[in-house]
This record gives structure tokens, C-alpha cells and sequence, in this order.
């Protein structure tokens, strides 16, 4: 049997935060996930413009931050003078085996059983598992984290264990269950303080710490389930399969020492509801009101169309999104993809100005096949105020993106920083061909556009030796 991650109902609860300041607004987007056995919990909370107390809604009540604040030194001590995310893990403990259990989107057709994978020039003991399922209390969440049991099929019904039989009849709860696609086992090594249980005495990044821990030794495997789906690939040429990224398989179980542990390796999958916004109380004294956050409204949508979109600015979005899925390889294609397209149209726009239309696009169509010399042309043209190094990061993104298309080189979740530098000049350089202020303004602002995004989720760097796969402490 596996529970959700912590180590009992009512738990500290694991929180990803995320800090952005622009002018007078300054907001924090608290997501709380909390280990019971139904459902998760969640949590908003939001400064309003020029106010000066942040308000939290906390279990029906109405808190300042500065209140909070208070009760975690009383509770915990005083603020440190400084730390280092992850310093809670003590990293010279020892290492023991741990079972890393993940479902595929789609089935492998092979009967299960054993398979060696080598992956960096080390063997990874790797199962196919046979028919597997899980078990849902109360209601099914696509975070998992009202799962009770995720293990082999059982023909005859799932019975739930005394302790959590208990716990379900007390909240007349009933259960659910749901048969698996292929799920993929790896053996490997974890520390054993990542899985140590946690008191009342830790501080609250405690299980924050823990919880990248078991994110990062899952994703830092990725690459090994990649290996064995494309050997699948290439010796069955089965249509269905393709390479997984973090958004694909975003569920991973851990089995260490007799206990089971839930990682989310995206953060977005975690909302199993819409999140909310707390607007101020009006008058002071009384409850906030709450309601659901939202980017624009079914108006505005009628009255837009994707035609609108300038040439290159779906790519742009693809890059973006890509990012977040965990498609490294495809966010530097489309970034540069959207760069050359908007060129092109920039410089139809310019010579337009001495041309007719028709010529116009037809002295553009001369340069398709040479991006140099149609940025040339432009640059001599328009004469933009782009600096010469940010047109030499994008030249390097481009050799990027020839080694990929040339190369068959694939972007790992170490490359993610790579991809990430490529993903943001691009879209910058981009913004200052377009020349259109307000799709600037849309993109690069807006200080709530960032919940949910998985580069704001922390990892440990992982290495890999003659053994396998270790996690390590940050830098």
C-alpha cells in the first residue's frame, strides 16, 4: 500500500511560492498541498495595489502576513540570517535502494518482465510491471492526491487496509479504482534523510526540501524511461509511443523502506481546481470575498480572432508552452522558428515603403533561404535600436537549433537553463521586431503569469557514476 506524501493526516503542509514585484503591486501566489486522504487543499493569497498588509485566507480566517510571521518564530525560532534550500536534508546519510514507479500515457505492447537499460554508459535495472492500478479515496484527482493505493491489479476488489478502512468509514468516504496503462519500475538510490519523518519542530521549507528531492531523483531518471520507449519504438514501430516529458508523466511513486511517497514533478498538475483570488474586505473588519482567478473574459474572446496573431507568434506561444511541458528540444525549434517568420514579415513591412506590395514580397521571397542576408537587409532598412550581442545570443540559439535538426541532438532537463536563456532572448528580440508596444506588454507582464510554472519548481542537480543516478545538494 502507498500513501500520499507526509507522514500523517494533518501534516505540514508543502508550499510552492513564487515572489514578483512590479511598481506597487507586489503579489505571492501560495499553493498548499496538503497529505490527507482526500483531496488537496489549496490556498491564494494576494496584496492588493498600494495596501500595506498582505492578507491570507487560512482555514476560514483572516490573517496578516506580519501576524503569520510572528507565530512562525514563535513556533520555529528566529528568521535565520541566511540559508540554503535544502540544507534540512542532511546529504552524507546514507544511500539505500529506492523503487521509482511511473505510468506511461499509452501501453507498451510487451508481456512484463525485466529489461536492462543502458542510459550515459550505466545498466539500470528496469521492470515492465504487470497489471496495475490505483485506488482513489472520495473522489478521483488528477494530482493523485486522494490516492490510497497504487500497486498490482486485484481481480477480487481492492480492500483498504484497517487504518485507512477506519478513516474512510469515519468520513463516510467510499473508493475508487482505476486500471493503469504500462507502468515502468527503476531501482535506484535515494538518501535516506529525503524520507526521514518530519516534526513539529522542522521548519516549513522542511517538506518543501524533501518534496524537490523526490521530484528531482524521478525527472533526473527520465532519460532512462526515454531509452527504453525508444528501443520499444525502434523495434516494434508501434504509432502510438513518443518520447515523455515531465508534463506527460508528471506522477511518479516512490517506494523507500517499506513507505510510499507521491512526487509531482510540474507543479500545474497539482490543481485539481481552478485557483482563487482574495479580494480586499470592504468594509476592513469583515471577511474578504473569494473567487476564481481568471485571464479575460468569454467577451473578449468573441471579439478576438486567431488571425489577429502576428506571422511567427503561435511559435512563440508553442515555445512557451513547450517549456512548461518539459519539451526542451521543441521550445528552442520554435523560438527560433517564430524569430525567422517575424523577420520576414518586418521586412515586407519595411521594404513596403519604397515598393509595391507585390514587389515587395517578392524581393522578401529572395531571401527564404538566407536568414543572414534577409537580417542584413532589415537591420539596413529599419535601423532598430537591437544591440549586435542580442543578435549574436540568437545566432547561437540557431546553432542550437541546427544541431538539433541536423544533429538529432534532444535537450535534457539539464539543458533546461540552456533552453530557458533561448526561449526568453528570443522572444525579447522578437518583441523588438515586431514593434508592436501593447502584444509586448501582454506577453512579458502580468504578475500572476507565473503560478504553476515549472521552472519555478526547485531541483537538485543530479550525477551520475559507474553506480547510477545520485542527487546533490545545490551549489
Amino acid at each position: 500500500m502507498l500513501r500520499p506524501p507526509g507522514d500523517a493526516l494533518g501534516a505540514a503542509p508543502a508550499s510552492q511560492s513564487d515572489q514578483i514585484e512590479e511598481g506597487s503591486w507586489r503579489v505571492i501566489w501560495h499553493v498548499v498541498g496538503r497529505p490527507l486522504i482526500v483531496g488537496v487543499e489549496r490556498q491564494v493569497a494576494l496584496q492588493f495595489p498600494k495596501a500595506q498588509m498582505q492578507i491570507l485566507w487560512v482555514d476560514g480566517v483572516v490573517k496578516s502576513s506580519s501576524k503569520i510571521l510572528a507565530e512562525m518564530i514563535e513556533r520555529f525560532g528566529p528568521v535565520p540570517q541566511s540559508f540554503t534550500f535544502g540544507d534540512g536534508i542532511d546529504w552524507s546519510s546514507s544511500l539505500r535502494e529506492a523503487l521509482l514507479y511511473v505510468e506511461l500515457p499509452y501501453w507498451l505492447m510487451v508481456p512484463p518482465g525485466p529489461v536492462n537499460v543502458s542510459w550515459a554508459g550505466v545498466t539500470f535495472d528496469v521492470d515492465v510491471c504487470s497489471a496495475w492500478m490505483e485506488v482513489f479515496g472520495s473522489r478521483v484527482t488528477d494530482s493523485r492526491a486522494s490516492v490510497v493505493y497504487n500497486g498490482p491489479w486485484r481481480p477480487d476488489a481492492w480492500q483498504p487496509p484497517e487504518g485507512i478502512e477506519t478513516g474512510l468509514a469515519e468520513l463516510q468516504l467510499q473508493w475508487l479504482s482505476r486500471p493503469c496503462k504500462t507502468v515502468i519500475l527503476i531501482k535506484t538510490r535515494a538518501h535516506e534523510s529525503a524520507f526521514r519523518k518530519l516534526t513539529e519542530l522542522d521548519p516549513p521549507r522542511a517538506t518543501a526540501e524533501q518534496q524537490a528531492y523526490w521530484a528531482s531523483l524521478c525527472e533526473a531518471h527520465l532519460p532512462v524511461v526515454n531509452e527504453l520507449i525508444q528501443r520499444y519504438r525502434l523495434v516494434t514501430y508501434d504509432y502510438v509511443p513518443y518520447e515523455v516529458s515531465p508534463w506527460d508523466v508528471p506522477i511518479w511513486y516512490i517506494r523507500y523502506a517499506d513507505a510510499g511517497y507521491r512526487a509531482v514533478l510540474v507543479p500545474y498538475k497539482e490543481w485539481d481546481a481552478k485557483p482563487v483570488t482574495v479580494e480586499e474586505p470592504d468594509p476592513p473588519d469583515t471577511q474578504p470575498g473569494m473567487r476564481q482567478f481568471e485571464y479575460t473574459q468569454t467577451d473578449v474572446l468573441s471579439a478576438s480572432s486567431s488571425a489577429e496573431a502576428t506571422p511567427g507568434e503561435f511559435d512563440l506561444l508553442d515555445a512557451r508552452s513547450l517549456m512548461e511541458r518539459g519539451d526542451y528540444t521543441g521550445a528552442v525549434r520554435r523560438t527560433v522558428t517564430a524569430v525567422e517568420a517575424v523577420l520576414r514579415w518586418a521586412l515586407v513591412r519595411e521594404l513596403e515603403k519604397a515598393f509595391p506590395s507585390g514587389e515587395a514580397e517578392e524581393r522578401a521571397a529572395r531571401t527564404d533561404n538566407d536568414f543572414p542576408g534577409r537580417l542584413s537587409q532589415w537591420r539596413k532598412l529599419a535601423k532598430p535600436a537591437i544591440s549586435q550581442p542580442e543578435f549574436d545570443e540568437f545566432e547561437a540559439t540557431r546553432k542550437v537549433r541546427h544541431e538539433i535538426v541536423h544533429r538529432a541532438r534532444r535537450l535534457t532537463h539539464a539543458d533546461r537553463g540552456r533552453a530557458q536563456r533561448a526561449v526568453d532572448t528570443g522572444r525579447w528580440l522578437y518583441n523588438k521586431i515586431e514593434q508592436l508596444p501593447d502584444r509586448t506588454k501582454l506577453r512579458d507582464y502580468g504578475v500572476l503569469k507565473a503560478a504553476g510554472r515549472s521552472a519555478l519548481a526547485p531541483r537538485f542537480p543530479p550525477t551520475i557514476d559507474s553506480v547510477g543516478i545520485t542527487i546533490n545538494p545545490l551549489a
